[in-house]
């Protein structure tokens, strides 16, 4: 079983995929490397960097893993985002952000119907349907957050701050990832909590690779090579596999084809608009039958979106994201 240390890239993973996912800023056009606007805060040494990261992260930190980035990355990441912005429809991206924050808000409106549905919750055990209850203000205040980013809108794409976007959305998701992670079923666990007691002790290393050893209480240390891109250690696999995957990132958006999802756009708009009108249903539900019946004609509309992206060979109305360089064997956080 991996040690909670290795959750800490795990979590880089999510925000970085966040990033890639549908997000962006102005390139400068510059290349290479470029300084790091934290570097004066993240300690020079490996051990002492990567313990300052998990330190920050247990306080729900998300800032950090921008800090974290060498400058070069923090580039890649901007004008691959950035080039992502570019090639969304910004109507159709535009409503998919805001149809997502319209179903959240409709749901939380119809919560008592939602968890008495037979088709969401109806059937779940109590402990289930409690669970599910506890659940739901974590999962509309991560949604929330999305949605009332800098990703939420084609605009906000081409204005992104990335510094920004750690620093306020990620640092809110973290929080409130750790509140589910404690209401998982095989009892609480707090990602975070585990992350303030995570060691590093450097065994090896010269020059520019160091190898660390992890440790937490209760569980068995394991080690990672971490290699230092300028002024920033990472992970040797990220280190090796980041350029290469930045070019496939590059090469995948570069092949949508915008006059593709112009055919097929007066279709997609259409289908939700009926999912617009199928909520104005749900949210006008007075009893559970018309709830459910609401909930119901909402499958044909969304199966159609569905079947259009499909058809379009992966260059639906949002485009297909890109792989973000990752850490093999870095498990999920809980």
């Amino acid at each position: 079983m991996k040690s909670p240390a290795f959750k800490i890239f795990a979590l880089s993973l999510l925000a970085s995929a966040a990033c890639f996912s549908a997000c962006g800023k102005k390139s400068d056009g510059t290349t290479g490397a470029t300084a790091n606007s934290d570097s004066g805060s993240l300690p020079a040494a490996p051990a002492e960097a990567m313990q300052y990261i998990a330190h920050k992260l247990a306080e729900a930190d998300g800032a950090v893993l921008w800090q974290a980035m060498p400058g070069s990355y923090q580039s890649d990441v901007n004008s691959i985002a950035q080039l992502a912005g570019s090639k969304v429809d910004a109507e159709i991206y535009d409503k998919v952000f805001a149809t997502v924050g319209r179903l959240v808000t409709v749901l939380d409106k119809q919560q008592e119907f939602v968890f008495g549905s037979s088709l969401l919750g109806g059937q779940a055990d109590a402990e289930g349907v409690a669970q599910m209850r506890a659940a739901w203000p974590s999962v509309k205040r991560i949604v929330d957050a999305l949605t009332s980013s800098s990703l939420a809108s084609a605009a906000g794409l081409l204005a992104f701050d990335g510094q920004n976007f750690f620093s306020e959305t990620v640092s809110d998701m973290l929080g409130e990832m750790d509140t589910l992670a404690q209401l998982q079923p095989d009892g609480p666990q707090s990602f975070l909590a585990d992350l303030s007691q995570v060691t590093f002790r450097q065994v090896e290393g010269t020059g520019n690779q160091a190898t660390l050893e992890m440790s937490a209480p209760g569980q068995d240390a394991e080690t990672e090579t971490f290699v230092k891109v300028e002024d920033r250690w990472v992970p040797q696999d990220m280190a090796e596999q980041w350029t290469d995957q930045i070019a496939e990132a590059r090469r995948t958006l570069e092949e949508i084809d915008p006059a593709e999802i112009a055919q097929q756009k007066p279709q997609i708009l259409g289908v939700f608009a009926m999912i617009d009108g199928v909520l104005a249903q749900i949210e006008g539900a007075e009893t559970q039958q018309q709830f459910d019946q609401a909930l119901q004609g909402a499958m044909m509309p969304i199966m159609g979106l569905m079947m259009m992206g499909s058809s379009m060979g992966g260059g639906s109305a949002a485009p297909e994201m890109p792989v973000t360089p990752a850490l093999p064997d870095a498990p999920v956080a809980p």
